[in-house]
């Protein structure tokens, strides 16, 4: 990780004296003290420096520093995205309400007879549906589904953190991995837990 000119003077000052509070700190840098505060919260946050309450900010080590942040962000899609879990359009509610429990999963993407993907469909949407309609056999997935070209996608050389700004920007938990040559070709799926798997894994 690499800092800024700022954050590396505050470690040289607290590897010569440790420890300092927030204030001293900010004096020395003839600053103001919320000016350093996110400096001091991202220092701490990585392990370098430890906050002791009544004492004052304590260098600690490299700590975090040296994590493999190109391993944790800059990482492919298609090295850590799951199997996308599919259903035809002209699947009944019925059928996908039994798919999407059976196996587990927030999201149906729905594909056409040739494979390609025209929407997806979300518990919520299969939720509202159930509630809507008393016979769940009657009404195909094709009508409840969220259309194209109203889904985010992502492709395999995304990497890690591109895909989860998408996630986040967009208040979504997952999205399906299609090929860049190909958008409507379904390979896989990416979800902010299988992101929060991977930061855990690399840790």
């Amino acid at each position: 990780m690499e800092f800024t000119e700022r954050q590396k003077t505050i470690i040289q000052m607290l590897k010569a004296k440790s420890p300092l509070t927030g204030e001293e700190i900010a004096k020395q840098l003839k600053l103001s003290v919320p000016t350093i505060r996110g400096d001091l919260r991202l220092l701490t946050a990585v392990e370098v420096l430890t906050a002791r309450p009544k004492v004052g900010y304590v260098y600690h080590g490299n700590g975090q520093a040296g994590v493999d942040y190109a391993a944790l962000y800059d990482k492919p899609i298609s090295a850590i995205m799951q199997p996308a879990p599919t259903i035809k359009d002209d699947a009944t509610l019925q059928e996908a309400i039994s798919k999407l429990f059976l196996q587990d999963v927030g999201t149906l993407f729905v594909v056409d007879p040739k494979g390609q993907l025209v929407g997806l469909i979300s518990r919520k949407d299969l939720l509202r549906a159930s509630f809507n309609n008393s016979k769940p056999e009657s009404v195909l997935a094709s009508i409840i589904m969220t259309r194209m070209p109203n889904i985010v996608t992502v492709t395999a050389d995304m990497t890690v953190k591109q895909a989860g700004q998408l996630l986040l920007k967009h208040k979504i938990d997952s999205a399906p991995v299609v090929d860049k040559a190909a958008p409507q070709r379904v390979t896989g799926k990416i979800t902010k837990n299988r992101i929060f798997q991977h930061f855990i894994e690399q840790a």
